[in-house]
């Protein structure tokens, strides 16, 4: 054996020792082969079984989702239905027959049952008073009038031109307002 390290005491300078036998192992058993295909085949199997049950769990959990969306207003729409029956019965009324106090004071009741339903659903008005300071993120500024109560304030809201509505803490509608106008 032709080597160029230094032999100390039996072992080479790596640390190897010369005089330990190698042996190469034998071929495994023709029955040790068996098993080990058995194993790899039932791997595979169980392998292919998860993958398809990962596939239907993702596909009824996408049509589940599709539905959840395309029925996610019905219980808006429920609350809402019997505001709509009161309009119907308000439309229905005979206008030679019911004095405009009367069918102001409907009005008004069906306002007030709608803005009930809206509420439940977690619905807020905007409706900022004159005086109020103007914030961009719930307002928005339509106009500006020259108001002397507000001159050293800076922007502040003057008049409600249109109320705004949030649900929860996103806004869907910011209130439409004119706001002082800033002298500059």
């Amino acid at each position: 054996m032709d080597c160029d390290c230094e032999i100390v005491m039996g072992k080479t300078e790596n640390n190897i020792d010369e005089d330990a036998e190698f042996s190469i192992p034998a071929e495994p058993a023709t029955n040790d082969v068996t098993l080990l295909k058995a194993e790899r085949d039932d791997l595979f199997e169980r392998l292919a079984r998860a993958t398809a049950d990962f596939q239907n769990a993702r596909k009824r959990l996408e049509t589940e989702m599709e539905q959840r969306i395309q029925y996610s207003n019905a219980n808006l729409i429920k609350s809402l239905l019997p505001v709509i029956d009161n309009f119907e019965r308000a439309l229905a009324v005979d206008p030679n027959k019911t004095g405009a106090a009367g069918m102001l004071k409907g009005l008004q009741l069906v306002h007030d049952q709608w803005m009930t339903v809206l509420k439940s659903q977690l619905v807020q008005e905007i409706a900022p008073q004159p005086g109020d300071l103007f914030d961009p993120e719930r307002h928005q500024a339509l106009m500006q009038q020259a108001d002397e109560k507000y001159a050293n304030r800076g922007p502040t809201v003057v008049q409600l031109l249109q109320k705004g509505y949030m649900l929860n803490d996103r806004v869907l509608r910011p209130a439409h307002v004119a706001v002082n106008k800033v002298q500059g």
